[in-house]
């Protein structure tokens, strides 16, 4: 099965080629890809169609990478990455770290900035597609920039702030 349309291929292959300044890592935190999970569906319904839309869109660029760590082979990694639910997709700058298991640029468990965070990681909980997939782009674009498209006044906004903040941005289409 293809998750991205043949025919929009060639527009998000162009797109990537043109924006993407870094490479850029897709992490995705999974459960059930090993044969000792019996009840993948009920686990995780979208983890199998996140997957193959994340495998389709590294496809479609060298600059894309993707690491799946499947939380059924190893418990631990929901503790340390601080993910409560699957699918979630880490977004990052490749150059970071090129050891999936540093992913300091994340918050830490209390949701306090890591130590050297630059700001530039986006965490999608969820299957990326359908709308989303549309903000997935933006933001693997802005990510491989190391900056959005905000208005200066915005920038002076969220310097101003000067204590811990946990910012969580829910989409939905109705």
């Amino acid at each position: 099965m293809t998750v991205i349309a043949e025919k929009d291929r060639p527009t998000v292959r162009d797109l990537l080629a043109r924006e993407l300044a870094a490479d850029v890592e897709l992490v995705l935190f999974t459960r059930g890809r090993s044969s000792q999970q019996v009840s993948v569906q009920h686990d995780c319904p979208s983890c199998d169609e996140t997957h193959e839309l994340l495998t389709e869109l590294v496809g479609l660029s060298d600059r894309l990478h993707l690491t799946t760590l499947d939380l059924a082979a190893d418990p631990a990694a929901s503790t340390q990455y601080n993910v409560s639910a699957v699918p979630t997709v880490i977004v990052r700058r490749r150059e970071i770290s090129t050891d999936v298991h540093d992913l300091s640029q994340e918050r830490a468990d209390d949701g306090s900035p890591a130590a050297g965070e630059t700001g530039t990681n986006v965490r999608f909980v969820g299957l990326p597609g359908g709308y989303e997939f549309s903000t997935l782009l933006a933001d693997v674009i802005d990510v491989s920039k190391g900056r959005t498209d905000l208005s200066e006044a915005a920038r002076a906004a969220v310097q101003a702030i000067d204590s811990p903040v946990h910012i969580q941005v829910f989409v939905t289409p109705t």
